[in-house]
């Protein structure tokens, strides 16, 4: 379980970023993708802060069971936040790069053990509540759905104005 929470860890979670942020641009060429990263990653912050003054739940009031150090974000529920919108906005950009079915599935297998185990270590060492945990997974997975619906709607109109453009000149 510590292992989950230190995947879940901001400095963890930032490194991950910068890393991938990185390695999308130097090596696959994305440049609109990362528009969709940083946009997501704001966003989901924004969605939660927006959240939080509607209701406020807190923290679990029983002994913790380990002390965590590397958690920035101390409200309820924020670290779920982060790490289902970077792990999820992760595997929609690795999705692309790796073409065969065995990847794809290794690719959700690992995203989906990642969330799930950092999710639940997260309530095993009473530092949320499972209700805070499945509303931030069911928030900012629709979050992350509607976003990437966008972002492909967007991204196939682009398309299809080069063609358009093409069938002009």
């Amino acid at each position: 379980m510590k292992a989950f929470i230190f995947l879940g860890s901001t400095p963890f979670i930032i490194t991950l970023s910068f890393g991938s942020l990185f390695l999308f641009y130097k090596i696959f060429k994305y440049r609109t993708e990362l528009i969709l990263f940083f946009g997501i990653i704001s966003g989901s912050f924004i969605l939660n802060k927006i959240q939080k003054m509607f209701y406020s739940i807190g923290r679990p009031d029983l002994h913790h069971l380990i002390k965590v150090s590397g958690y920035i974000l101390q409200h309820e529920g924020e670290h779920t936040v982060s790490l289902i919108v970077v792990y999820g906005i992760l595997l929609f950009q690795l999705w692309g790069p790796v073409s065969r079915l065995w990847g794809r599935f290794l690719l959700v297998c690992i995203a989906s053990v990642i969330i799930l185990g950092i999710g639940i270590s997260r309530i095993y060492f009473r530092l949320n509540y499972p209700s805070n945990i499945i509303g931030s997974y069911f928030t900012m997975g629709c979050w992350l759905v509607v976003a990437i619906y966008f972002y492909l709607r967007w991204k196939e109109r682009q398309v299809k104005q080069k063609v358009i453009n093409k069938y002009k000149a």
